[in-house]
């Protein structure tokens, strides 16, 4: 199998040094913090030089010196490094129809209906896909994810058999190459996830949906054991590879009653979530306890009664991170300690924007101090960011409330093996690029 863990060699138990307040003050300041220094200043030393004596000496006290004289060595700390905070002002791109955390540039990739545009002044033979949805980046060369180019896998979500997944791929650089098909035939392709060996799981989002595991390098896809015999609506997948022989995947169902489900695997890499497994469901118990049971139908029960219409999903360090949508919930389960907790989105707020309407995909940053949302719905739906276990949440951009996008979604969030590119999309028209205008990585 192919070793995927530079994805999850960052650390999240280190906090960030500093965090917006989130009360409001006579005289606001319209940024959280003054950008970070990246070298110390020049500034000497302030000590005071030795008085010179009346007299001179008789005997002169060392050598002389024969070198240039240098200045005074550098004793000042360098300034502490500072996060960036999205959010602080916008840039209104009325052309594109959104509005763009400042700080950060956007160029369009593709456009629904329109063929898409290649590096080299040409185009692709078929038009970018309609009702664009989740989306993943697979690298093209896994022992080098940063030099080999990558795919950006990525769900329609078309109803009656018309749905199906894509990629464009880049080279290293970011330049588009190519757009083509991986799977054609499905039905609402909506959610996903990545797998340990570079595959991207796509969701069905219908009564009798299944997951199907498509593979962009072997250019095949082929239905999976997740769904198990009698279908669902599918949403989003995660997985836990502490253990890569035995992989656990986790898989999320957008319906009132839509169950979290759990797959152990009995192997890895391509073929293994086509064989044997054991599943079993999240059935939480109370405020704080929960437990996996066999019981399908308890844990349907459970579901109406705790994580209504569950979304995208991540794991992290032995933790659960997914969405349950109608209820506006972020809930956490400790996979050790058999526990749980549930955050609001979107309640703690800073700078321009609101996360307001039902959260649905997320995404750790490679920091892990930022994890992103998608919004499904509103007059301006966004992409967001929740900073650290203080739960600050900040606006990427979003769309012009009430503009053209009154009403869409946003889909598609992933980011490139270097992590300069953050991909993002809106699902009835667009999938952009967003860049850092300092340079640096997303965090």
């Amino acid at each position: 199998p192919i070793d995927f863990s530079l994805w999850t060699q960052a650390t999240f138990g280190i906090e960030p040094s500093a965090s917006p307040t989130s009360e409001p003050t006579s005289s606001p300041t319209r940024r959280p913090t003054r950008r970070p220094t990246r070298k110390p200043t020049r500034r000497p030393t302030r000590k005071p030089t030795r008085n010179p004596t009346s007299e001179p000496t008789r005997d002169p006290t060392s050598e002389p010196t024969t070198s240039e004289p240098t200045l005074s060595p550098i004793t000042a700390s360098p300034t502490p490094y500072e996060p960036f905070f999205f959010g602080d002002s916008f840039t209104t791109h009325r052309d594109l129809g959104i509005e763009v955390s400042t700080g950060l540039s956007v160029r369009v990739i593709a456009e629904q209906g329109q063929r898409v545009p290649y590096a080299d002044g040409d185009r692709s033979s078929k038009s970018y896909h309609t009702m664009t949805d989740a989306a993943g980046i697979i690298p093209l060369d896994p022992q080098n994810p940063t030099e080999g180019g990558y795919a950006y896998v990525v769900n329609s979500e078309e109803e009656d058999g018309d749905g199906g997944v894509y990629a464009i791929y880049f080279d290293k650089d970011g330049n588009v190459l190519e757009y083509k098909s991986l799977l054609t035939g499905t039905t609402d392709n909506c959610g996903g996830g990545l797998t340990p060996w570079n595959t991207w799981v796509s969701c069905e989002e219908y009564s009798e949906g299944q997951c199907w595991e498509v593979d962009p390098y072997r250019n095949a896809a082929r239905v999976t054991k997740l769904g198990g015999k009698r279908g669902g609506r599918y949403e989003s997948v995660a997985v836990d590879d502490t253990n890569p022989d035995e992989p656990v995947f986790f898989t999320t169902e957008d319906d009132d009653d839509g169950c979290l489900r759990r797959f152990a695997a009995r192997g890895s890499g391509w073929g293994a979530l086509q064989s044997d497994g054991d599943t079993s469901f999240l059935n939480i118990l109370d405020k704080r306890n929960f437990e996996w049971t066999d019981d399908e139908d308890e844990a349907r029960e459970s579901a109406a009664e705790y994580y209504r219409n569950s979304e995208g999903i991540q794991y992290h360090e032995g933790k659960l991170y997914f969405m349950a949508k109608k209820d506006f919930k972020l809930i956490i389960l400790d996979l050790e300690e058999m526990t749980y907790d549930v955050e609001i989105t979107g309640r703690k707020f800073y700078g321009e924007g609101s996360f307001s309407a039902q959260p649905d995909q997320n995404l750790f940053g490679p920091s892990r101090k930022y994890i992103y949302f998608t919004e499904d719905g509103g007059d301006s739906p966004g992409v967001y960011a929740r900073y650290g276990k203080d739960g600050t949440f900040f606006t990427m951009f979003q769309a012009i409330r009430g503009g053209v996008y009154d009403g869409d979604e946003t889909v598609g969030i992933a980011l490139s093996p270097d992590n300069t590119k953050f991909y993002a999309g809106i699902q009835k028209g667009v999938i952009f690029e967003f860049r850092r205008e300092d340079g640096l990585p997303f965090e």
